[in-house]
């Protein structure tokens, strides 16, 4: 079986390879954290960690980078409101997201840069645009040119030239209203940084790249962040990277949203549910199994009642499991090497159809009723039985796997 990717770039799925026989340098884009994090944040995270697991089960070594953006209007104005720095109120939201995580299993990154922690490499970043002639300092600020990038709208596929601007993007001397802002010349009483154009902060596009291009070299094979992520950041991000390699991520993927009422679950429009609140009423592998139970790249209606049926699938998956460790009894008669083969060929056919976690948990659960219906099953057919929960574990990141 071959493993295929649906890469938002091309808009379709092709077999996935890396670059390097070295391993899959992969680059998450992490949360702006002015907030505690919530269930979409979950969804997202989970779904990539999958990604990431897959991809390690067959064989890869992957090297993960997720970064945090530490500086922005929204941490600036929201630590205002509670009267603390922005840097304590970021620290804060770090530490719980972390902890949200560890506690769905979601495997830590290798690295997790922080913007404030990074402005040397973003100031040289941008200064290498202006010196390539993709960027120009104006009043302060540092603007990207986006009528001389190479692949305008590509991953988004928009026409950027139609879209509208708002009246604060048209001020800064400005050579294009749709040119975006490298550098922010600073505001009297926010954080602020030295640079070759004065006091002031980066702008949001590019940071990530920037931060990818320490820690990954200057390309990577796998890009992920959620699909409002696509335009404008990713689309910037693309034609910031254009400027200095070509084609600098083979895979672009971007996991959709938890709506309610149809509408997308974010901290912004103020309809979010906050994930710690969730771990504090079900159990966390039940969450995450629930959030597995779609295809990441379906957006899905909050369903609050998932997670208490998640929990009773969960104790009858847990009691197959022990009944196959604890199994002495006569053989099935066959039965237990079938279904094993035919649920090992499903379930990993699913995870090769660009990781489609929706059917491998169908595939899972059916496996479960298999092993519940038969009578009796031998030492040697419960450790059959075992080692494929073990695989299914270590792919979904259920089962104690970590």
């Amino acid at each position: 079986m071959t493993l295929m990717v649906y890469d938002t770039k091309t808009r379709s799925k092709r077999e996935f390879a890396p670059r390097t026989p070295s391993g899959v340098l992969m680059y998450v884009c992490g949360p702006t954290v002015y907030a505690p994090a919530h269930l979409g944040h979950a969804r997202s995270y989970v779904a990539f960690d999958v990604v990431r697991r897959y991809l390690d089960y067959l064989g890869h070594r992957v090297r993960l980078v997720q970064n945090f953006t530490d500086i922005e209007d929204s941490i600036i104005r929201t630590a205002g409101q509670h009267g603390i720095k922005p840097s304590e109120l970021a620290e804060m939201n770090i530490r719980a997201f972390l902890d949200d995580m560890d506690r769905l299993n979601v495997r830590r990154a290798e690295v997790y840069p922080r913007v404030t922690e990074h402005i040397p490499e973003i100031v040289a970043t941008v200064k290498g645009l202006i010196d390539k002639g993709y960027a120009y300092a104006a009043d302060g600020s540092v603007y990207f040119r986006v009528g001389k990038a190479k692949s305008l709208g590509t991953l988004s596929h928009r026409d950027i030239r139609t879209m509208m601007v708002d009246a604060a993007q048209t001020t800064g001397g400005r050579e294009n209203p749709l040119d975006f802002a490298l550098w922010r010349k600073s505001e009297e009483g926010q954080p602020s940084w030295d640079s070759p154009w004065g006091e002031g902060r980066p702008g949001w596009h590019v940071e990530c790249f920037a931060m990818s291009t320490k820690y990954l070299g200057p390309a990577i094979d796998v890009h992920c962040g959620g699909t409002d992520l696509v335009f404008p950041h990713h689309e910037s991000e693309l034609m910031i990277s254009e400027a200095f390699v070509e084609n600098w991520c083979d895979f672009w993927l971007h996991n959709a949203f938890i709506t309610i009422e149809q509408e997308k679950m974010s901290k912004s429009l103020g309809n979010f549910v906050i994930l710690r609140d969730l771990l504090s009423n079900y159990n966390p592998e039940a969450i995450r199994l629930c959030l597995l139970k779609e295809h990441y790249r379906k957006n899905v209606e909050y369903d609050r009642d998932c997670f208490k049926r998640t929990e009773e699938e969960l104790a009858h998956v847990h009691e197959a499991i022990e009944k196959a460790k604890h199994a002495e009894g006569p053989p099935s008669g066959g039965k237990a090497d079938a279904v094993v083969r035919s649920t090992r060929t499903r379930f990993f056919k699913a995870m090769d159809d660009d990781f489609d976690t929706a059917d491998a948990v169908h595939v899972m659960l059916q496996f479960v009723e298999a092993v519940h219906e038969m009578g009796s099953l031998s030492k040697d057919e419960g450790a059959q039985i075992t080692a494929t929960f073990d695989d299914i574990g270590k792919v979904l990141g259920l089962f104690g796997a970590k």
